[in-house]
């Protein structure tokens, strides 16, 4: 038999919806965690129900996000469902979700009710602006968080309005977050003897976290950071460029041991010894023209010369890969970065593989996303031990 992965035994509710909180619960059922998706009966969760779909109206992009989950229908809003879910809670390690602040409460199911049936109970809970604070109850969304958190500022050209980033990153990156802050509460608990805890996280913060140098720039030195494009105000040359076939490549040489490499690599030995050039700092100072002569020595060549040319001489070069050549990609392919599921609605589907990659116990795609509510004798009856008669009940009071 192979090794266990890494969280088996460890089983998560998952009362989310949309991203942030479903996201951590699927990263963590790629490595073995029994993941019990709860959904609204007949409803089931907002995912199902956004595109693109295929063919037969089925979500391509729940079929990512659902996968390795199990999947049980239960209204938290009625009383029934609330005393099941508790059941449920004593039986399990962690709880994630993302609804408003104060919504678990209302149900009375916040968690000091949770901690009083599990005491190991780990609550992790994801909004746009946190459990507390003056703009906890605002209502929100991805690009609410990122607007809030600085990034989009940030984003985009000087002389043009922001632009968001091309993914719902504030959700996605809470997510990670999510899944970090459940494993150091499992292993606080599980290590240290100690009980469970409840983790606030926002999608605001998330993405404030990862602001580089913004807020210390600002307090110590009052640099009120603008959006630069694809330029840094301290490195030069970088962008993407336009090639001779009208694709986009990166070259990133801006040290001093890189640019001497590019400089060559254009046939621009002379650039090194330009007073406008000769040092990083002074690159920077005079960043839109030397980005411009690498912009022009670029448009002459196609964006396989200029690969080519690049990688022979060492200097950092990457076409921007639309999701057409990344599925024909050689190195993607070589490394298994995506895998092909067999699922029961789409048929062979292709997912991101699991991630990040174990040496001995690496993830793996053990079911695909599931229909709504197939789960519910498995869990009702098997795990939490219902009658037939108790299960019909709940069914009958729209329960499950």
């Amino acid at each position: 038999m192979g090794a266990k992965l890494p969280l088996e035994g460890i089983r998560i509710l998952d009362i989310g919806t949309r991203i942030a909180a479903p996201f951590a619960a699927t990263l963590l059922a790629d490595f073995g965690a029994e993941v019990i998706k709860v959904e609204l009966p007949g409803r089931g969760d907002f995912m199902r129900n956004i595109g693109p779909f295929d063919e037969n109206g089925y979500s391509l992009w729940w079929s990512v996000e659902g996968r390795n989950k199990k999947s049980i229908t239960l209204d938290l809003r009625k009383p029934g469902g609330r005393e099941v879910f508790l059941e449920l809670v004593a039986k399990s390690d962690v709880v994630v979700e993302n609804f408003r602040p104060g919504t678990l409460e209302k149900w009375d199911l916040g968690y000091e009710q949770l901690a009083a049936v599990r005491r190991g109970i780990i609550l992790t809970r994801a909004s746009v602006y946190g459990q507390t604070g003056p703009y906890s109850q605002r209502p929100g969304l991805d690009r609410n968080g990122i607007s809030f958190s600085g990034l989009l500022y940030l984003t985009g050209y000087p002389d043009r309005p922001p632009v968001r980033p091309g993914i719902i990153i504030a959700d996605y990156l809470t997510g990670v977050f999510n899944a970090l802050s459940i494993m150091m509460a499992l292993y606080h608990r599980d290590v240290h003897g100690a009980g469970g805890q409840s983790v606030d996280l926002t999608l605001y913060e998330s993405l404030f976290r990862i602001l580089e140098h913004t807020l210390p720039a600002y307090d110590k030195l009052g640099i009120l950071r603008e959006r630069t494009g694809n330029r840094l105000a301290n490195s030069a040359p970088l962008d993407n460029w336009v090639t001779a076939d009208d694709q986009y490549i990166s070259i990133a040489a801006p040290g001093d041991q890189l640019f001497p490499r590019l400089a060559e690599a254009m046939g621009r030995a002379d650039l090194v010894e330009d007073p406008r050039f000769s040092t990083l700092a002074k690159r920077a100072e005079n960043g839109d023209e030397i980005n411009r002569i690498v912009g022009e020595w670029c448009s002459r060549h196609s964006a396989a010369e200029i690969e080519e040319i690049m990688l022979e001489r060492g200097v950092p070069v990457a076409r921007a890969l639309d999701i057409a050549d990344i599925v024909a990609d050689p190195h993607y392919n070589a490394r298994e970065s995506f895998v092909t599921v067999e699922d029961r609605f789409a048929g062979p589907i292709k997912h991101p593989a699991p991630y990040p990659r174990f040496s001995e116990t690496p993830g793996s795609i053990r079911s695909p996303a599931p229909g709504l509510g197939e789960h519910n004798d498995e869990i009702y009856r098997d795990l939490l031990g219902f009658s037939e008669t108790r299960i019909e009940e709940l069914r009958g009071d729209g329960v499950i």
